[in-house]
Formats: structure tokens, C-alpha cells, sequence
């Protein structure tokens, strides 16, 4: 065959694969999202710095995906892995309290995990059970002695639970939490974070009546929540849009929403106070001015719905990783608003991404829900002042 008529086969085999790609259904149906404030700087209290990279690394390979903690009044603490194991530890001594699924030797790979479920956001009640929100299995009560466990909800209108992340619990025992998604399983966040929907969810429980109800809808990806000490509102993770939401509860603007703080350096995921009255945003991932060669990923496809359903034909999830900026960072957030401190691991030396900084007495507990350690670090070693 002559180099021209190879040429033109060529052409027409690479037109006619364009061309199935196009007809192929993509996973995804993204609408356009607009995202207009330039991308921040790292400067003033976002000056880079390598506090994260100071960290001990507690469980290695005995924890994987340690994503959130609770503390009881023992001194133990509490976290769940991707295996479905909820976890207590005491006096430097790892302990298994219970699963909230099957027992499985394949627990934790990607294919079991809404049968072995996924804990997620958690919290001791005024009773010293643990509430825990399971991605799968719903809000479940768990006697952290005994192992024994009660699902106090499982669905929610009749629709079974998809994607919960985050809880807390106001005084009167109203448990509030987020639900991330109601198109996207937990193991499938990738298609969630790409398509960018609004489709997330605040929802409430009394658990003695077991009875249920929507708070708020219409997040973007909704994650963290924190329920500020007066009961008056909530703040939640938008993540895939890079904001705090401020949803009131009670008092003469209850029922409205607005912005907390937006154009954030990163994609916020668990919110936590801490003892100097601010809270702690871990960071999903990062997206400042110089945090990739090509910008912020999300941000320059966010518009273009063609693009993002042409990336998800193509290119498996499980490589969409490969635009995430080497780089952790963790927020300290004040209660109007404003970020006070940053805390940095440039390069991903010892954390390549956060999902929660959780103070405890003189500690800070660091987890996220692929990392395979407990990490830990002193409060006098992030704020020596």
C-alpha cells in the first residue's frame, strides 16, 4: 500500500472512532457551571508553609481511609475505615467496635463496598452512643462497648441511601446530616466531583420518633456540616463549587441559605471546631493560582458539559486522579467567615490530601478517605504562637 492511501486509511479510521466516541453514551449529564472569581493566591494567611509535613503517622496499614473521628469522655477516640470497621482507640491500642456491613475478606475493594458500607460522619450522643452515618447503610446508633448496633434510618421517601457523609447533633438530640448525592454512590465521588450537580442534601432525624425531614436542598456535592453552638444554623461543604453555605435553622431567618465563604483554595470536605473558636476545613484537593500547570481542572472544564462527558467516555475514573495537584492543605476558618491560618504539605511528602483535622485535647487528628494511616500532630506545632 502506497504512504498515501496508509495516510488516508488512517484518516478515515481515526474520523470513524472520533465519530463512535461521539454516540457512545457518556456515565455523566453535566450541566454548565460558571465560575467566576479568579483562582486565589497563596498569600497573606494562605502563605505556603510545611506544618502538614510534621505529622506522625499512627496505624500504618491498619487503618485505610481513617475519614472522620469523634471523641467520648474515656479519652477514646472513634473513627471508621473503608472496610466498613468502626474503630476505637485508647492508650495508644487499636480496637475494633463493630461493622456496619458484611464480613468480608474483600471488604474495602471498590465492588463490596455498598455491602460492607462505608462510615463516615460521627459523633457521640448525650447517651455515650455513637451516631454514624454510613454512606450505604444510613444513620446508625452503635453501642461502642457492646459492638451492637441500630439502624435508626435507612432511606429517606421511600429512596434507600446513596452517598451520606457528615453529622452533628444539636442539644435537643436532633441528628443533622449531609447527603452528598442522590444520582451518585459514595464509591462512585469521581463521576459526582466531574458532573458537578446539585444534587446534595441536608436532612434531620429525631431518634425517638424516628422521624425524618428535608433541612435544605440543592448543594453542590454537599459534605462537611458543623451546627453552630447556639443551634441557629448550620455550615455545610459545597465541594465540587469550593464553598461554605450557611443554612439557618432557627430564629427569624429560618429556612433561608446563603454564602459563608466562597473562592476557596481548595475543595472543602469536613468542617470541625477546634480550641481557639474557629473551625477546621480539611481540603479535598486544591486549586490555587499556580497549584497545576494548567489551572484549576474543574474550574476550566466547569462550563463546557461536551468536554466533561467526552473525558468520561474516554478516560477511566480511576485516572481522573492524575489532575490533582500534589499539594494538602488544611484551613482554619473563623466563625464570620474569614481564614485566619493555613497548614500546608507542598509536594505531598506526607499527605498527598485531607478530608478532616480533628482537635482533640492537645492533638490534631488528620484523616482522608484513602489514606492508609492515622495521622497526628501537636496543636503547639500548628499554632507555636
Amino acid at each position: 500500500m502506497s504512504s498515501f492511501w496508509a495516510f488516508v486509511l488512517s484518516c478515515v479510521i481515526a474520523a470513524a472512532s472520533v465519530f463512535v466516541l461521539l454516540l457512545l453514551p457518556s456515565p455523566i449529564d453535566p450541566e454548565p457551571l460558571y465560575i467566576s472569581e479568579d483562582l486565589p493566591e497563596l498569600i497573606g494567611p494562605l502563605q505556603v508553609n510545611t506544618n502538614l509535613q510534621n505529622i506522625k503517622k499512627l496505624f500504618q496499614g491498619q487503618l485505610v481511609g481513617p475519614e472522620s473521628f469523634a471523641a467520648g469522655p474515656d479519652g477514646s477516640l472513634y473513627t471508621g475505615t473503608a472496610d466498613g470497621k468502626i474503630w476505637r482507640i485508647k492508650d495508644g491500642q487499636l480496637k475494633l467496635v463493630t461493622r456496619t456491613g458484611r464480613d468480608d475478606a474483600a471488604c474495602g475493594q471498590f465492588h463490596m463496598e455498598p455491602l460492607c458500607g462505608r462510615p463516615k460522619g460521627m459523633k457521640l450522643d448525650s447517651e455515650g452512643y455513637l451516631i454514624v452515618a454510613d454512606s450505604y447503610k444510613g444513620i446508625l446508633k452503635v453501642n461502642v462497648d457492646t459492638g451492637d448496633k441500630q439502624v435508626l434510618l435507612d432511606k429517606f421517601n421511600g429512596s434507600r441511601f446513596l452517598f451520606l457523609n457528615a453529622l452533628d447533633i444539636a442539644r435537643n438530640g436532633t441528628i443533622y446530616f449531609t447527603d452528598s448525592s442522590t444520582k451518585w454512590e459514595r464509591r462512585n465521588y469521581r463521576y459526582e466531583v466531574i458532573e458537578s450537580n446539585s444534587l446534595g442534601r441536608i436532612l434531620a432525624l429525631d431518634p425517638i420518633t424516628l422521624t425524618s425531614w428535608l433541612v435544605t436542598d440543592g448543594l453542590y456535592l454537599a459534605n462537611g456540616l458543623y451546627l453552630s453552638e447556639d443551634q441557629s444554623f448550620l455550615l455545610v461543604a459545597e465541594m465540587s463549587v469550593s464553598r461554605l453555605s450557611k443554612v439557618y435553622i432557627d430564629g427569624p431567618k429560618s429556612g433561608e441559605k446563603e454564602v459563608f465563604i466562597t473562592n476557596l483554595p481548595g475543595y472543602p470536605d469536613n468542617i470541625k471546631p477546634n480550641a481557639r473558636g474557629n473551625l477546621y476545613v480539611g481540603m479535598g484537593s486544591v486549586r490555587f493560582q499556580g497549584s497545576s500547570a494548567i489551572g484549576s481542572f474543574l474550574d476550566i472544564v466547569a462550563p463546557y458539559p461536551f468536554i466533561k462527558r467526552f473525558i468520561t467516555k474516554i478516560v477511566p475514573p480511576s485516572l481522573f486522579d492524575i489532575f490533582l495537584p500534589q499539594h494538602a492543605l488544611m484551613l482554619e476558618i473563623s466563625l464570620d467567615g474569614r481564614i485566619v491560618t493555613s497548614h500546608h504539605d507542598p509536594g505531598a511528602k506526607a499527605l498527598y490530601a485531607l478530608s478532616e483535622a480533628f482537635q482533640y485535647e492537645d492533638y490534631v487528628y488528620l484523616g482522608h478517605f484513602n489514606l492508609p494511616f492515622l495521622g497526628v500532630i501537636e496543636v503547639k506545632d500548628l499554632h507555636p504562637d
